[in-house]
């Protein structure tokens, strides 16, 4: 399989194919992306006036629908940092003595997420720490034996089971959580390193070096940390492969070498010898408030049993250093005002009608920072989540034409993919489980923070078989976003787009969560789920 089809490898994106629809859903969710995604809106970055205007535009929307805001208000506050790195910063590695420059964007990206105006490193030893996991529960630890205190880790991405596709070796080729870069850098700062550098490469990653530059590059926006959470490293980064190779070619190492070393049985971490990181970090930091915007319709009978709906409307904004004749926008249609204009779109239609069970829809922020919003929601919720019977998320929904089926990432985690499938199963089509596991995707969207308290989540888009073109279509088409428009400013909306995918799981998702809204029915984690005792024991008061 190609090593570019990753993030979006399951669901398909703009397809030519078939006519416009015209059906009212299909003008109101169109309108909303293509104002979400203009250049008015400036790329949605939180903490920005496109922010603003974004936050807005949801409210109104709330407001003319009748939704009830949570707390007196639909702009829920979530504290926030951002942290701009000076162009004066450096990063370099020096090798006996030798020193050498990092470029950033095409050689290194590097940031700080401390709150402080300045970090200096100097002489800081390399240390290879393997995959970067400490995870007893598969009796692995890459940091036995080392104490990194003041040096800098140097680590894969993804997991051990990644390369190996060995089942009993954390999930095989699917990612797990131990995959993420989130954690990777929360257990180097648990490990005391100064600093921690991830060694991208392309299909481990499942996304390209151009990924890393606009996703990293520019300021780095962040929750604001409370005392009890742990000090971040002075220094993040990633390096890519190919200088990696180059400043390791008198050691006696390569990548190659180390990915072989990492997964023999009998890896210790080791000192890159004669390897040392320097650095200076000069950051201004801006300390805001974002918003989740969330809106709930109450249900008659059973109002504190809540459905909820989740999308994020945040994305990358503008970026500075691409001014000129190239476009700095980044607009994010695709990820995610297509997500945003199906809560909305859902808001609409639940406006109108009774249900047993309330309807919450909630429109996170800095996602694309670490899934913040989510997260500071779920950790200070205003709703008890042991009340919150399942939820659906919606991250890229992909406008394509006519699908037979639904990717559910993540597959067989849930007793809402049942649901799914029975009404799939009424309509024709068939659930495809998540062909690409190897890419994490199930860690790395907003649904991930409720499931991680309990709560039965399910993320399901618009599948990868088209009627016209089939699996080939679909998966040319996913290959050509990656490649090409993922996280770049060229995700912008088209009036050429078709909608007949979106409106497929508007529908498909719609008549899903309405007979879950009107049952007495609570979905569980199926057994063997690593969150099935948290929702067990949320319910049972516990």
């Amino acid at each position: 399989m190609n090593k570019f089809f990753i993030i979006f490898s399951l669901i398909i994106i703009v397809s030519s194919c078939g006519t416009n629809n015209t059906k009212l859903n299909d003008i109101s969710i169109r309108e909303s992306i293509e104002i979400l995604a203009s250049d008015e809106f400036e790329g949605r970055a939180p903490g920005t006036e496109g922010g603003k205007l974004t936050k807005n535009y949801i409210a109104k929307f709330y407001k003319e629908n009748s939704l009830t805001p949570l707390k007196n208000t639909y702009f829920l506050d979530v504290p926030a940092v951002n942290i701009n790195l000076q162009d004066k910063s450096f990063f370099s590695i020096s090798f006996r003595n030798n020193d050498q420059k990092l470029e950033p964007g095409k050689d290194i990206v590097f940031w700080s997420k401390r709150t402080t105006e300045y970090e200096k490193i100097r002489a800081s030893d390399l240390v290879f720490v393997g995959y970067g996991v400490v995870a007893p529960e598969y009796n692995w630890n890459d940091y036995d034996g080392i104490d990194v205190k003041g040096k800098t880790v140097v680590m894969l991405i993804n997991d051990p089971g990644f390369i190996t596709e060995n089942p009993r070796l954390f999930n095989g080729r699917a990612m797990t959580y131990y995959g993420r870069w989130v954690y990777k850098f929360e257990e180097a700062a648990r490990q005391g390193a100064a600093g921690a550098i991830i060694i991208h490469d392309t299909e481990a990653a499942s996304y390209p070096w151009s990924v890393i530059e606009s996703s990293w590059m520019g300021p780095q926006l962040s929750s604001q940390r409370t005392p009890e959470q742990i000090t971040p490293v002075q220094l993040e980064g990633w390096i890519h492969k190919d200088k990696l190779n180059e400043l390791l070619e008198f050691t006696g190492f390569n990548y190659q070498s180390l990915e072989e070393i990492a997964l023999t049985k009998t890896f210790k971490p080791f000192t890159l010898r004669g390897m040392q990181l320097n650095s200076d970090i000069y950051n201004d930091v801006n300390y805001f408030k974002s918003h989740n915007m969330a809106a709930i319709k109450k249900g008659s009978s059973r109002p504190d049993e809540i459905i909820l709906f989740t999308a994020h409307w945040d994305h990358m904004g503008i970026n500075k250093s691409e001014e000129g004749d190239n476009d700095n926008i980044y607009n994010g249609a695709v990820d995610n005002a297509t997500g945003v204009a199906v809560i909305l779109e859902l808001a609409k239609r639940f406006s109108t009608i009774k249900t047993d069970r309330s309807i919450l829809f909630l429109a996170t922020t800095l996602e694309e920072s670490g899934l913040i919003g989510s997260e500071y929601f779920a950790n200070n919720s205003p709703v008890p989540l042991k009340n919150i019977v399942a939820g659906f998320n919606f991250d890229a929904v992909f406008p394509s034409g006519a699908t037979n089926d639904m990717v559910v990432i993540g597959y067989g985690s849930s007793e809402l993919e049942d649901l799914l499938e029975e009404e799939l199963t009424n309509q024709g089509r068939y659930i495809n489980p998540d062909p690409r596991p190897e890419s994490g995707l199930f860690y790395r969207s907003d649904h991930i923070s409720f499931a991680k308290k309990g709560v039965p989540m399910l993320w399901s888009n618009n599948g990868s078989d088209l009627v016209e073109g089939g699996r080939d279509a679909g998966f040319n088409l996913s290959y050509d976003y990656t490649a090409n428009h993922y996280h770049q400013p060229s995700d912008e909306y088209s009036p050429d787009w078709t909608m007949v995918g979106i409106n497929q799981t508007v529908d498909t998702v719609f008549n899903t969560s309405l007979k879950l809204a009107n049952s007495d029915f609570w979905p569980n984690w199926y057994e063997g789920n690593e969150f099935k005792s948290i929702r067990d024991a949320s319910r049972s008061g516990k």
